[in-house]
């Protein structure tokens, strides 16, 4: 009993190293045939990519009002040399893009703001 056993230890080990040593070609056809054909990894597949086109959809204004956030807030700061609280000013036109940022510059005219 106690030989079947560290046999089949030995055996177990043999094959891990085998894994280990094998190519990069070698373990992504090893993974390829073990989900060719299974239909779980093709709807698992699906779901994902319908999460992701659903996260695109719904944050794309989001994302773009972010981008032109800071992008007018870099040129407001850098090429205006409009005086903005830097911190402040960076996280509300990240935030709220470009209303954020012109809120801010209203508030720095008005001199609500330093």
């Amino acid at each position: 009993m106690r030989k079947n056993t560290q046999a089949y230890i030995d055996q177990k080990q043999s094959k891990n190293m085998n894994v280990i040593f094998q190519t990069p070609e070698a373990v992504t056809q090893t993974i390829t045939n073990s989900i060719a054909g299974n239909i779980s990894w093709l709807l698992i597949g699906i779901v994902f990519f319908i999460i992701a086109a659903m996260i695109v959809y719904f944050l794309k204004n989001i994302i773009v009002n972010t981008v032109l956030g800071l992008m007018g807030w870099g040129l407001l700061t850098y090429m205006f040399h409009i005086d903005l609280p830097f911190w402040a000013s960076l996280v509300v036109s990240a935030i709220f893009g470009l209303a954020g940022l012109g809120v801010m510059v209203v508030l720095t005219v008005l001199g609500i703001i330093n």
